[in-house]
């Protein structure tokens, strides 16, 4: 008895670390929710497409028409993204996550990234359940700040950028990409 529980505890414990690595496969939720500030946010896994309805759409593209991709990055970037996942944990109440998802998205569509394998992972802001999503896909990936934006290759995590990037988008996901020394501006 005692050794099928405990073979129990280590089955359950290989696949505890082996779900922290891999990105989430939640399905599309799209959920609204009102935090404690009486505001509503977006919670869970969402499609791109709902950053195009109000009131998220006055952000995404006050962040997103003005930007300019530096191309000669993202020309380097193209070949080495492919075949790679990116998940994204944001908030949409969170300044940093206004600015800087609407310049990666633009980076990633100039890079021709497949946006079948972006997701994007609401956090909620209360005080009860911060920086949680309804099915805690952020569960033993250290998401401490927002945006994180975390690149995997094979279901492995490669690295991430924590909130601002250290020089840019573009050139801090290339060195991620490309596996050159990185430390984010937060650790993780």
């Amino acid at each position: 008895m005692k050794n099928i529980f405990m073979m129990a505890v280590v089955c359950v414990a290989a696949f505890s670390c082996n779900r922290a690595a891999m990105p989430s496969a939640t399905p599309y939720t799209n959920a609204e929710i009102k935090n404690e500030q009486g505001n509503i946010i977006l919670a869970g896994h969402c499609a791109k497409s709902i950053l195009q309805t109000m009131p998220y759409k006055d952000w995404y593209n006050k962040s997103y028409n003005p930007y300019n991709v530096d191309s000669a990055t993202v020309r380097q970037l193209t070949p080495v993204l492919k075949n790679k996942e990116i998940e994204i944990f944001l908030g949409s109440w969170c300044g940093d996550t206004k600015r800087e998802l609407p310049r990666m998205m633009k980076i990633l569509e100039a890079a021709a990234f497949d946006t079948a394998n972006i997701k994007l992972i609401f956090v909620d802001n209360s005080t009860k359940t911060y920086k949680q999503s309804p099915q805690h896909e952020e569960a033993g990936k250290n998401i401490h700040r927002v945006p994180t934006f975390i690149l995997y290759e094979n279901k492995k995590e490669m690295g991430r950028i924590v909130q601002d990037p250290v020089e840019s988008l573009e050139k801090d996901l290339l060195k991620i990409a490309l596996q050159l020394p990185y430390i984010p501006q937060f650790k993780a």
